[in-house]
């Protein structure tokens, strides 16, 4: 009975056991100064923006904890990039199934890791998640400074006093963002402003309008 109950106990701790197991991947972070350091980092899948990723020169060299404030960049090559980032975080909660009453402008000021989504010859689209939502970045050439793409959900209450009842504002002022870059990379057409006019604030639709835009000769 005792082997039964220590083989079971193996088992159940076998998704646990490799849950802990590192998954180094060949890469590189660029320090403060500038350098390009190449290695191994430790790839988490990362559904939410890493703070701190683990990263050795050399499969038997000593682990380093690396966060914004040693690195501004690293790469898990041809797999995930990430960019430092400082500045503004909104921290309205735009989640559909739990829409907050009125209108929300609230944000922060932090230094996270921006996930790279893209980087063309025009633009760079970069998202970051946290245990809030996700948020969309853009920048621009030369030097693709994020900017976030903003979007904001909630149940307009002011609305009762002039309709008796409240309403639900999506306020995509995205669009109009993706649509002053479209226009200042001579990108814009009327396929692209329907793109832009039906597209939801997701990864994979802004994705297809920065693409366009980045294919667009200036």
């Amino acid at each position: 009975m005792k082997n039964l109950i220590r083989i079971f106990l193996f088992i159940a701790a076998l998704p646990l056991l490799a849950t802990a197991q590192s998954n180094y991947k060949p890469g590189y972070v660029i320090n403060l100064k500038g350098d390009t350091l190449r290695g191994f980092i430790d790839y988490r899948g990362w559904d939410t923006n890493p703070d701190v990723i683990k990263f050795k020169q050399a499969q038997t060299s000593t682990v380093e904890r690396l966060t914004v404030n040693e690195i501004n960049f690293f790469s898990l090559d041809k797999v995930v990039s990430y960019k430092k980032y400082t500045g503004t975080l909104s921290m309205d909660n735009a989640n559909p199934d739990n829409v907050q009453e009125n209108r929300d402008t609230t944000f922060k000021i932090a230094s996270v890791f921006l996930k790279v989504l893209q980087k063309g010859k025009n633009v760079a689209l970069y998202s970051y998640s946290d245990n809030i939502k996700t948020r969309l970045f853009i920048g621009d050439q030369p030097n693709y400074q994020p900017a976030e793409l903003v979007y904001r959900l909630y149940y307009d209450m002011e609305a009762v006093k002039i309709f008796e009842h409240g309403r639900t504002v999506n306020e995509n002022t995205y669009m109009s963002q993706l649509y002053t870059l479209a226009a200042k990379y001579n990108a814009v057409s009327t396929a692209l402003q329907r793109d832009i006019e039906d597209s939801a604030y997701r990864e994979y639709y802004v994705l297809q309008i920065v693409k366009k835009i980045n294919e667009a000769v200036k």
